[in-house]
């Protein structure tokens, strides 16, 4: 049992990460040809719609989730009959999740026109595009996803994952030769809704090969369903946050800015954004484990743990920080041109953004691990909507900036300062809360020091090509390190760090016939 959970862990954990990289690697190529094909303000229009539809998405509340987590017990159990009724149960409410999705899309419409700043591309009709969008986010819903969930529940999210990489590949590939042949944004909306068929249909088959006893059939009882809908309650808290914190950035900077700006901000945001995802498969990753560790062992090992995977983490968040902040204007002029950019102060505060955005990782790993959820059900709403009134209040004050600022102030206060505080309060309780975040803030002022240095002799390098970008990543990457290994060489957490590495490479081989 416990070889296959390992075995398990690693092919998802394998699958997830090459999922990660083309899910982030193609959008690089695809805005570059937009903005050389059609014009940034298509751009601008694409991550609008992705953004409106995200909100629409909302109301899935996090019930998959919740599917998932309710069929682990049967499933280890051999019970087919209550997994068949758990799995009709999750059809039937997909069905009528669709439903509202389509029927909310539909009252949207009429302030579609709204919602954009200035013109729309010439040729284009806005609610023609917003209907295919709003069908794609629709649709799967009355096909075969929900089927998904007995993958998952079987900790074969690494099949999920082969079939997301089979379809983004393709559909990838197939938007690039439309782009490339046509120029049509018509032909390159349409095949959303296309390729997601075509992975509701694989989700379909794949599921109905390797678990072939499962029917949607059945009736879970009163008290079953009440255990589920009250986990799609506390999990819908922190998807409203999520949603409500990343996808009205993009309508206010539409709303407001328009299209254009919109357009280059993506451009900013999507390198940004793909730190912060890379980021996110070191806690994603080490959160099993972290399960595990707190069943088994003490609540002493597992504090120091705890500190040495903060600070390990955060010496990596504090040098990609530093990488956005001195490279961010150099990549953008090689990738997309200087006519683009925005101001150095703009593309100052993304590194700001990204190390906010991610300061409370470690944290929220060891709390999903542990289970604590039930008390922090303000804090999401707080967060969320305090964002959206800073970007209403911020973006007519200081532009685009003002959005940004916004997640920062709400993403790295309230989320670091009241987000942690529940770790402290329910699992880490002998331990204080304050000397944590002191600790947060002796990471923050070193990584500014070192940010300082790294961008003040950067800008002595005078190379605008890939070679100049290279040098810059080295002098980055040296100039972060001395810094960390100067202020922290005598620090317990690097002691430990040390040791542990000493410990795995002189750890004996096992010699053949010992195993």
């Amino acid at each position: 049992m416990e070889s296959n959970r390992i075995k398990n862990t690693a092919r998802n954990m394998l699958a997830s990460t090459i999922f990660r990289i083309i899910n982030l690697a193609f959008p690089f190529f695809i805005n570059t040809i937009i903005i050389q094909t059609l014009g940034v303000e298509y751009l601008g229009l694409n991550m609008l719609f992705s953004s409106i539809l995200q909100v629409l998405s909302l109301t899935e509340l996090g019930f998959g989730t919740a599917m998932v987590f309710s069929m682990y017990e049967p499933i280890a159990k051999g019970d087919t009959a209550k997994v068949s009724a758990l799995l009709a149960l999750y059809r039937k409410v997909y069905l009528i999740i669709g439903c509202v999705i389509i029927g909310i899309g539909l009252v949207c419409i009429p302030i579609l026109p709204h919602i954009i700043n200035g013109d729309v591309p010439d040729g284009l009709n806005l609610y023609i595009l917003f209907i295919i969008n709003l069908v794609n986010t629709s649709i799967t819903y009355f096909l075969f996803t929900y089927r998904s969930s007995l993958l998952i529940a079987h900790q074969r999210n690494d099949i999920v994952d082969k079939i997301n990489i089979f379809i983004e590949i393709a559909l990838n590939i197939s938007k690039i030769i439309i782009l490339l042949a046509t120029k049509d944004y018509y032909l390159f909306t349409i095949l959303l809704p296309i390729y997601a068929v075509i992975n509701s249909f694989l989700v379909f088959v794949v599921s109905k090969k390797l678990y072939p006893d499962f029917r949607c059939e059945g009736v879970i009882s009163k008290a079953e369903k009440k255990s589920i809908f009250s986990r799609v309650y506390g999990i819908s808290v922190n998807k409203l946050c999520y949603v409500l914190s990343n996808s009205f950035d993009n309508v206010v900077i539409s709303g407001f800015l328009g299209l254009a700006i919109l357009g280059q901000y993506n451009n900013y945001f999507v390198l940004a954004n793909a730190v912060v995802m890379f980021m996110r498969i070191i806690t994603v990753s080490a959160t099993s484990s972290i399960g595990n560790s707190i069943v088994c062992e003490s609540k002493e090992k597992n504090y120091k743990d705890f500190k040495m995977f903060q600070f390990i983490f955060s010496m990596i968040m504090g040098w990609a920080a530093i990488c956005i902040l001195c490279l961010n204007q150099p990549f953008i002029k090689l990738w997309v041109g200087e006519e683009l950019m925005f101001d150095s102060a703009t593309a100052m505060v993304f590194a700001v953004f990204m190390y906010a955005k991610i300061s409370g990782e470690v944290f929220m790993a060891y709390r999903e691990a542990a289970g604590i959820w039930e008390h922090d059900k303000v804090r999401p709403f707080l967060e969320g909507i305090l964002n959206l009134c800073l970007n209403i209040v911020f973006v007519q004050i200081i532009g685009v900036i003002g959005v940004i600022v916004s997640t920062i102030i709400t993403m790295g206060f309230i989320r670091t300062i009241w987000g942690s505080y529940y770790l402290f309060k329910e699992y880490f309780t002998e331990y204080s809360h304050k000397k944590y975040l002191l600790t947060m803030l002796h990471y923050l002022i070193f990584t500014i020091i070192a940010g300082a240095i790294s961008y003040y002799l950067c800008c002595l390098i005078t190379l605008d090509n890939i070679l100049g970008l290279i040098i810059k990543l080295l002098t980055c990457t040296l100039v972060t390190l001395s810094v960390y290994l100067l202020v922290y060489f005598r620090s317990n957490e690097f002691k430990n760090i040390f040791k542990l590495t000493k410990e795995i490479i002189h750890r004996p081989k096992n010699k053949p016939g010992t195993e």
